[in-house]
């Protein structure tokens, strides 16, 4: 019984850590034996002029239907003309044929498909909305007129054919192209600086051949059934000389006096066909074994240990699902809906401040910053009015609940919003360099040289489909040009620098057979090939136990004072943003809301919802008490911002001028120590040691 299969089943099943693809079908005896009869058959029909026993136009009147014997393999035709080297010379124009068919369809499927699937969008409805017209095409009428036009031009009639069938496999291919396109290990490879190209030659076309190769044997198959049948309807080749289909139409003249003959013609096609399809079958189980659990990876992956003295404490392997924060942005300039972006000098109660310029001290500024997203075809704010700036050298934490905004935050500043997502408004400046203004190839550039990124599941960020030192070397190649031993080189520098022993065994490693802790490592080795002078870590401790948390934040600690680089932590935790960063921003629906030294917040926060935020630590229980308390309600939806205050629903303190108009950011007591707060109660509140949350 065949077993059920999907491309995003096969897609997901090209894992490394296990043999090859050709050595997983060459251990299978159905592909072995498919591929050697398919084999033998295509070696005779190409050697016919020097297997033949006869010419395939050699008559013999006086043996008309001969049956099988010794000096005829497969007895004679009507004329008497020996049906094995027919068979032998008719097989020649009836696989170039199909093969003609079968090369167009893949020349055209395989491209459109990749570029629909991984470039999305505009691209993709159009390219798919043709897909679908020619999906309704009839195949069989679209080919018959072309013979009758243009006078039984067979070559014509299989490119045709090949365009015509070709549309099944751009859908195919596209929708294994978008399940590889969502990987993480996708962004990490953008942020690495490799080109659209360079991503899909080495992340894309490797991770989706299984479904690929399927799909091409049953083309082939369906390419040699129709070639065949238009011999059959007197297309293509003509007497005296021999097609398969051409002899298939002989045969069923004679067939009440030579049942035979229609065995003999008819039974290669279908032993080719029947072969071609259980070859697939053979590839497809090839391609899922390692996802089902039949394959050969996981004994491979026993046999395999991790380096004496690496932590292997903690998850080797986090689920899916970690997605950013929000909804993706938009280009500048777009109309959004939802919470309308109020531009700065709107009026407010309190003291306040005006737009900052860009600092030309800091390494990042981001100066009145909005992203939207696209929604049920309109485009929504998820964050707005984001001020920010990291000096050379400093660690800045930013802290909210999952929904405020905080990752789209991070993921702008490289461009890498996802779904659709944009910078709609204000600026991101990079050490004086305009980032919303960069080209593509300049983009190319700044993502990991300039900025480096590292994601909260490091499992999904690595391609399974390469080893470690791999992955690491195609960064290197890219920002620094190395090559060759410097390039090796360079890779056990890394994998040392981020405390990994023995590096060489560890580059041998593919990613599955790494623990979190070293996958999480490796990952910040990658984000280091080309020195950047900011690092993103965004959750880069979440999938991890305590006791490794506790290492790679002492790790990013150590390497932020080895190299100088600057750092931006994303996370939810306050003690690893205590632990590692010098200020830190809460961010609550889409908006900062407060900004200070660590101390300042730890010690005396100045707004409702960061104080609400310190009072859930479990550290912040009085003793004997056993209720974690959590602030009431939830983060508002994008499109159900209030005008007023965000926080105000939430809040114990609110008040009617609250929701009145937009909260600009105010200093507490008029100091002038760069510590803002986004509540009109800024003072009465820092006073405060009470959580103000309800």
């Amino acid at each position: 019984m065949r077993r059920p299969w999907s491309v995003s089943a096969l897609t997901a099943a090209t894992v490394s850590g296990s043999p090859g693809l050709a050595r997983r079908l060459l251990r299978k005896p159905s592909a072995v034996v498919t591929m050697i009869v398919l084999g033998v058959i295509v070696a005779a029909v190409a050697a016919a002029p020097l297997i033949a026993p006869y010419g395939p136009d050699q008559a013999n009147l006086l043996n008309p239907l001969a049956a099988p014997s010794w000096s005829h393999l497969l007895g004679t035709d009507e004329l008497g003309r020996d049906t094995f080297s027919r068979l032998l010379y008719g097989g020649r124009p009836t696989l170039i044929y199909a093969l003609e068919a079968s090369v167009v369809t893949f020349v055209i499927g395989l491209p459109l498909g990749m570029l629909a699937g991984f470039k999305g969008g505009r691209t993709d409805r159009v390219l798919m909305g043709i897909n679908d017209v020619g999906m309704s095409a009839p195949v069989i009428i679209l080919v018959l007129l072309v013979l009758s036009v243009f006078e039984n031009d067979f070559w014509l009639a299989m490119i045709t054919l090949g365009i015509a069938v070709s549309p099944p496999l751009i859908r195919n291919v596209r929708g294994a192209t978008l399940t590889v396109r969502n990987e993480l290990f996708i962004d990490a490879a953008r942020v690495s600086g490799l080109s659209n190209v360079q991503i899909i030659r080495r992340h894309v076309l490797p991770r989706i051949q299984g479904a690929v190769l399927v799909q091409l044997t049953l083309n082939c198959a369906l390419s040699v059934l129709f070639t065949v049948s238009l011999g059959f309807l007197g297309f293509g080749v003509q007497a005296p000389s021999a097609s398969w289909g051409s002899m298939t139409a002989e045969a069923g003249t004679v067939l009440a006096r030579s049942p035979w003959l229609l065995i003999a013609s008819g039974g290669i096609t279908g032993i080719f066909v029947l072969c071609l399809g259980l070859l697939g079958d053979a590839i497809r189980d090839a391609a899922v074994e390692v996802w089902s659990g039949t394959g050969t990876a996981a004994p491979a992956a026993r046999r395999r240990r991790a380096p004496r003295g690496v932590t292997t404490t903690g998850a080797a392997h986090t689920a899916r699902g970690a997605t950013t924060t929000g909804a993706a942005h938009t280009a500048r300039g777009a109309t959004t809906t939802g919470a309308a972006h109020t531009p700065r000098g709107a009026t407010a109660a309190g003291r306040a401040q005006p737009l900052p310029s860009p600092s030309g001290d800091a390494l990042l500024s981001m100066r009145d910053v909005a992203i939207a997203f696209p929604r049920a075809g309109r485009e929504v704010l998820v964050a707005d009015g984001i001020d920010l700036d990291i000096a050379p050298g400093e660690s800045v934490g930013l802290v909210g609940e999952s929904g405020c905004g905080k990752t789209s935050v991070a993921r702008a500043v490289i461009r890498l919003l996802r779904g659709g997502g944009r910078v709609v408004s204000g600026s991101i400046w990079f050490a004086g360099q305009d980032v919303l203004a960069l080209s593509a190839r300049e983009l190319r550039g700044f993502r990991g040289t300039s900025v480096g990124y590292i994601s909260q599941e490091p499992m999904v960020a690595l391609d399974p489909s390469y080893r470690v030192g791999s992955l690491l070397l195609e960064s290197i190649r890219s920002h620094t040009g190395l090559s060759g031993k410097d390039a090796t080189r360079r890779v056990h520098e890394l994998l040392e620098l981020v405390h990994l022993p023995r590096p060489a065994e560890v580059a041998r490693m593919y990613p599955h057979e790494l623990s979190g802790g070293m996958a999480q490592r490796v990952a910040i080795a990658r984000a280091l090939a080309g020195s950047p002078r900011l690092l993103i870590a965004d959750e880069p401790t979440t999938a991890l136990d305590v006791t490794v948390q506790a290492e790679i934040l002492k790790l990013l600690a150590e390497l932020r004072v080895e190299t100088g680089m600057a750092i931006l932590l994303v996370s939810h935790d306050w003690t690893v943003v205590g632990r590692l960063c010098e200020r830190a921003i809460v961010m609550y629906a889409g908006q900062v809301v407060e900004h200070a030294s660590v101390h300042d917040l730890l010690t005396t926060a100045a707004h409702p919802y960061t104080q609400g935020l310190l009072a859930c630590r479990p550290s912040s229980l009085p003793a004997g008490s056993h209720a974690l308390p959590a602030i009431p309600g939830t983060v508002p939806d994008p499109e159900a911002w209030p005008p007023g205050c965000r926080f105000a629903d939430r809040c114990r303190y609110r008040a009617e001028a609250c929701s009145a108009a937009p909260i600009e950011l105010l200093e507490p007591g008029g100091e002038h120590t760069g510590r803002r707060a986004r509540c009109l109660r800024v003072d009465e509140i820092a006073r405060t040691e009470e959580p103000l949350h309800a």
